[in-house]
């Protein structure tokens, strides 16, 4: 890793990890809460993805790993839980934006599993880039992939909170364009535990179809 490299993660790993609103009480006076982030709320101003077009797109590779799930790979369970057991969501896409395209918002949309109780603990959720080639079918908790935490902002799931999670990936997936060979997907990832974590479903649908997916507005 070169000098610059070192110096720009000691930059990140100590600057305050945003936070994605999820309510307009989140954001100060004369903005909205639209998709997790705060707009301007003006007379004949639109929210930025308003203006947007909306692109979706299904993981081509799903991985989950936890401690003590044994080394047992290839075995993806219909739900996981994120924030016990070091849990960590990894997932790969084939995101075919145009290159002359700008990519206004990008959101990693989970979905709640409606079939479990979790403990009321808020879990903070962040994502990160993969930089390590991977395969979801041979990844375990002692051989996965390296992360680079590039500071997204955080997402707080709270108990009782909408059965959709949006996870802030802007910034990770801006850098795909460059085409850069140490770019393998993005990786799901806790701060704080609770006994259960909370629980998302890999396969149920909703009114957006299957979750989890990525979500971006491109102009």
């Amino acid at each position: 890793m070169s000098v610059l490299a070192a110096l720009t993660l000691l930059a990140l790993s100590c600057t305050p990890r945003a936070r994605l609103c999820t309510a307009t009480t989140d954001c100060a006076s004369g903005a909205a809460c639209v998709a997790g982030r705060c707009q301007p709320e003006r007379p004949g101003t639109k929210p930025s993805i308003e203006a947007a077009r909306r692109l979706v797109f299904r993981p081509v590779d799903v991985g989950y790993v936890r401690r003590g799930a044994g080394e047992r790979a290839g075995e993806l369970p219909a739900q996981v839980a994120l924030g016990r057991d070091g849990a960590v969501l990894l997932l790969r896409f084939e995101a075919a934006v145009p290159a002359n395209a700008k990519v206004v918002e990008a959101y990693l949309v989970l979905r709640r599993s409606a079939v479990v109780d979790d403990d009321p603990t808020p879990i903070s959720l962040h994502a990160t880039r993969i930089v390590q080639a991977w395969n979801g079918r041979s990844t375990t908790h002692a051989r996965q992939p390296r992360l680079e935490d590039l500071a997204s902002p955080a997402t707080v799931v709270e108990p009782g909170g909408p059965a959709l999670v949006r996870l802030d990936v802007r910034e990770i997936v801006r850098l795909w364009s460059r085409r850069d060979p140490d770019e393998h997907g993005l990786a799901v990832v806790a701060a704080g535990e609770s006994p259960t974590g909370t629980t998302f479903a890999l396969a149920e649908a909703g009114e957006s179809g299957p979750a989890p997916f990525l979500e971006l507005y491109v102009r």
